[in-house]
């Protein structure tokens, strides 16, 4: 039975067995896969099982769906195909992997036990602890420590003893600048969150000598359920033999105390009063750390150590617990730096069709703005088409790269002053282009910026135009109408456009086709927008292909 493994920004694994027909993940509860993601559209995508395959099909999306890294309307999904959508990974398997996932490596075996001694108990905060952070600047002066590389005897044995303090304290400084450079050179160049997190836990290992080590994170708000991230092992094969079992008292103490805890023999500790899961993994000495987000607990990092010879202190413990301090932040800062991306990726879709004011609107806007900005809804909204006269008989007698360097620097310079009045570039049809003010989003003055834009584009064609060999110059006419329209994005699965179609479209269309040269044409509607504000001629009834009547005609003059 084909799965969808579901990989969450915050690192937790979900296995979803695909049981129906059809699939549908959104943002909704209704969704058979519900996201709690802001960047992901209540209705996003469904997967559809047809006579022989499974079909991934975006829904319209605002942020559109990623398979394999590519952009997709519409694929069909094959075994270990992996979609993005929104933060999530959606692995597809359609014959699921017989080895074990985190889930089935670590086994947390819940226990009875009750930790009664606090010796090696330290309590842990959400805040920063200033002075375990000056800690890291330590200075030592360097005749103690001639003294000691030296062995040169030392009149006063507690002077020694402190200057060995300082060494150790110094070393144990260095392996956290160690940790923290090292994690700052990986934040922002590794994308996979997972990935990261498993480079955190080879660091640890790095600097502290464990046997085992896994990071667990909280994945409810109750914190019943922990769920495994990285389980990591001295000897990467040996852990792949078989199951690790952990104790749960450990975690449940960390999680519950908010204590970092150590213990230096967990097979004889009395506070663990001998746990089966320790006796199963004959731990001698384990360590756990708690990871914080503000002031909650949001997971927990433990090393375990088998060896007898090889017992954590409390040095190892302090080393432990100041990088636990900084994981939270650097989990909170690669959600962040994700967000980035996906913003970055939505604003670069975007600036194709809008003007940055426009995008800005929609990236600040509430999430009722993005969830549905290209679902098809009813608004006012202006439309504007301009089309090249005589541009097919122009194309016959010049040669094809002339005329593909003419209708860039048009539409380029066509597009940029659209742009300028907050107007959306709906498409360009050969050698016409049609454009929209008022949707994705409706402005006080939509019509009025309209027909700003049509004056300074027919004044910025004239300038091009100035310089032009005349048998190389073009002319253009230019059709606007207002009404009430559906927006939003239309199409097949396979490909959709964001665009507006309604009546109001037509007849935009139709006034373009009527007008004369460099001529500007709008309907009754936008005139009663704009009346007052513009030079404005009354050409009268005029009749247009596809309507039985006559619609009342105006000329923008100036």
């Amino acid at each position: 039975m084909p799965i969808i493994q579901i990989v969450f920004s915050d690192g937790r694994v979900s296995n979803f067995p695909i049981l129906k027909d059809e699939i549908t993940i959104g943002r909704s509860n209704d969704s058979d896969i519900a996201l709690n993601d802001s960047t992901v559209s209540r209705n996003h995508a469904r997967i559809i099982k047809t006579k022989d395959d499974y079909i991934l099909v975006d829904q319209g999306s605002f942020n559109g769906v990623e398979l394999n890294q590519n952009p997709v309307q519409s694929a069909v999904l094959n075994n270990k195909d992996t979609a993005k959508i929104g933060h999530t990974k959606l692995i597809f398997l359609a014959e699921p992997d017989p080895e074990p996932s985190l889930s089935d490596s670590l086994i947390l075996i819940p226990e009875s036990d009750e930790l009664k001694d606090d010796q090696k108990i330290i309590e842990s905060s959400p805040l920063t602890d200033y002075q375990e952070s000056g800690e890291l600047l330590i200075s030592v002066d360097p005749v103690k420590n001639a003294s000691v590389e030296l062995d040169v005897p030392v009149e006063d044995k507690g002077q020694k003893v402190k200057t060995v303090d300082d060494i150790s304290s110094l070393e144990r400084s260095n392996k956290v600048l160690f940790i923290l450079y090292e994690i700052s050179k990986q934040l922002n160049s590794i994308s996979d969150f997972n990935e990261l997190l498993n480079k955190i836990m080879d660091l640890i290992f790095m600097v502290i000598d464990a046997d085992y080590g896994f990071l667990i994170l909280i994945g409810d708000e109750e914190g019943e359920e922990l769920v495994p991230v990285v389980i990591k092992s001295r000897d990467d094969k040996e852990k792949r033999r078989g199951e690790l079992k952990a104790s749960r008292t450990i975690v449940n103490k960390v999680i519950n105390d908010k204590v970092a805890l150590l213990t230096s023999n967990a097979m004889t500790d009395s506070r663990l009063d001998h746990g089966k899961s320790l006796f199963i993994q004959q731990i001698k000495s384990a360590m756990c750390v708690p990871l914080w987000k503000k002031d909650k607990i949001i997971g927990v990092i433990q090393l375990d150590s088998i060896r007898f010879d090889n017992q954590f202190d409390q040095d190892d413990l302090q080393l432990l617990k100041t990088i636990g301090s900084q994981m939270a932040m650097i989990i909170e800062q690669a959600s962040l730096n994700e967000q980035i991306r996906e913003e970055e990726r939505m604003r670069s879709r975007l600036e194709r069709f809008h003007s940055p004011q426009v995008i800005d609107m929609i990236l600040k806007g509430g999430q009722e703005t993005k969830d549905n900005i290209m679902e098809p809804k009813d608004l006012t909204a202006t439309i504007i088409f301009t089309d090249i006269i005589g541009f097919t008989t122009l194309s016959e007698r010049m040669p094809p790269r002339e005329i593909n360097m003419i209708l860039n620097q048009f539409f380029s310079r066509m597009t940029d002053i659209i742009f300028e009045y907050d107007g959306t570039l709906d498409k360009y049809i050969g050698d016409a282009l049609m454009a929209v003010f008022g949707a994705p989003i409706e402005k006080k003055g939509d019509a009025e910026r309209a027909i700003t834009a049509a004056l300074k584009m027919r004044k910025e064609l004239a300038e091009m135009m100035a310089n032009t060999a005349e048998n190389k110059k073009i002319n253009v006419r230019i059709g606007i109408n207002t009404g009430r329209v559906v927006a939003g994005n239309i199409g097949s699965p396979k490909r959709m456009d964001y665009t507006v179609i309604g009546d109001p479209v037509n007849i935009a269309s139709r006034l373009e086709s009527i007008a004369d040269p460099n001529q500007i044409l709008i309907g009754e509607e936008t005139y009663e927008h704009i009346k007052g504000r513009f030079k404005v001629n009354k050409v009268g009834a005029r009749l247009v292909k596809g309507k039985t009547k006559k619609i009342l005609v105006y000329e923008v003059l100036g």
